[in-house]
């Protein structure tokens, strides 16, 4: 197994003290010290103890401009939050706070997605419903591209 010696190159000296941080910090595991979907998505990580801006880096904002990019906004906010937290406990499978918060955040997902299905069609080839395999009637290219 790769953690069972000391002996080290440089390149894993980094990866061992961020391992070793983050499996021995409380905070990391309070459910409380992450930042809400949104946030976390727009800055790249959920957990505020292990965020640090670039230089004078501003974060980003997205403005939908209709409904169905709300909801596109709120699936990729949530999904993101999913895979930091799925990481997460990778390394912390006993933590049942943040699991049960990576259980809300599936199922508010799922819940986001039904209603884009419903409202536009299928967000992935597995949501098709329909009893044909033409699950697109037109094209984006059909239209006139991104006109």
């Amino acid at each position: 197994m790769l953690f069972e010696t000391n002996n080290f190159d440089d390149n894993y000296g980094m990866d061992l003290a961020f391992l070793n941080m983050t499996m021995n910090s409380k905070e990391s595991k309070n459910p409380h010290n992450l930042y809400d979907a949104k946030e976390g998505f727009l800055k790249g990580n959920m957990f505020k103890d292990e965020f640090d801006p670039y230089k004078n880096y501003s974060i980003a904002t997205f403005i939908p401009k209709n409904k169905k990019e709300e909801i596109e906004l709120k699936i990729m906010e949530l999904d993101f939050a999913i895979n930091d937290l799925n990481l997460y406990l990778d390394l912390h499978p006993e933590d049942k706070d943040m699991f049960d918060l990576f259980k809300k955040y599936i199922k508010e997902a799922n819940r986001y997605k039904e209603e884009y299905i419903n409202m536009v069609g299928p967000l992935c080839i597995t949501d098709v419903t329909s009893n044909s395999y033409n699950w697109l009637s037109d094209w984006p290219w059909e239209k006139g591209g991104n006109i």
